[in-house]
């Protein structure tokens, strides 16, 4: 699979469903990621796979002078508008992008953010380029990803065994959950490295309440049972709940993220 198809491929997923509403859970994970960066009134931020657009508007309310989001899908650009124009909060910028070929001149921002959005990208050497081209001299890169030991990681694995990857496929986007790799990627190219851990509390009934809302409102896992039979599907199911039961306690399902803050380097 060429770097087109891949592309068209993921943007084609996240118009599935209904990620924003998926992403409704979310809000208090852009709130740990600007305090942690300490964005403030003069700061130049970009929200990069911006989704519904939770972390732009959070910077916009925050005070910060310029916040743009960028993201692949047209649906939730539409859906951040939305959400924008609820909170009261005027002034973003809202560009349909792709994060491999960031539309912006070398050293636009103060700030560049993702949660848990810049990691699907097929190509981590290629975004980790880009976040560090657009980024200005001593900038801070800061985004969440989801590890793949805990909830979510381990929902992609039993995707991922329902469905195996061939080795066509890019690395998996659980690879940003892990400090190690992290760090690999940026090698040699910044100042400085922190990384911190984060809780989502998800309120739900059930496992099985938490499948229906995955399997009908998130593109990842819709986009997998659209290529499963009925036994397969019931598969999927299962292993899914069995995934997440040990994070469920209390009608709570706790989603565990990863934090990382970076300091670019002075540029030549």
């Amino acid at each position: 699979m060429n770097n087109n198809q891949n592309l068209k491929k993921t943007k084609t997923v996240w118009a599935l469903g209904s990620y924003g509403d998926v992403a409704k859970m979310l809000p208090p994970m852009s709130s740990h990621l600007i305090r942690s960066t300490k964005v403030n009134a003069k700061d130049h931020v970009l929200d990069v796979a911006c989704g519904p657009g939770n972390t732009a508007i959070t910077a916009k309310k925050i005070g910060a002078e310029v916040v743009v989001g960028l993201d692949l899908t047209p649906e939730l650009l539409e859906r951040a508008s939305q959400e924008a124009t609820i909170a009261e909060v005027k002034g973003i910028k809202w560009e349909e992008g792709n994060v491999e070929n960031l539309p912006f001149e070398d050293n636009s921002f103060d700030v560049v953010l993702s949660s848990v959005g810049h990691m699907f990208a097929p190509n981590p050497e290629v975004v980790t380029k880009e976040l560090l081209r657009v980024t200005k001299p001593h900038g801070r890169i800061s985004f969440t990803t989801w590890p793949p030991e805990h909830a979510v990681g381990r929902i992609f694995a039993a995707i991922s065994k329902q469905i195996p990857r061939d080795s066509n496929y890019p690395p998996s986007p659980m690879n940003w959950g892990i400090p190690e790799i992290i760090k690999k990627y940026f090698e040699n190219k910044i100042n400085d490295i922190h990384f911190e851990r984060g809780i989502i509390n998800v309120p739900i009934l059930s496992s099985n309440h938490y499948w229906y809302e995955m399997s009908t409102r998130y593109g990842p896992v819709i986009n997998a049972i659209k290529s499963l039979d009925d036994g397969n599907k019931e598969n999927l199911r299962r292993n899914f709940i069995k995934a997440i039961d040990p994070f469920i306690s209390d009608n709570i399902l706790k989603l565990d993220y990863l934090l990382t803050m970076i300091i670019t380097k002075e540029k030549n």
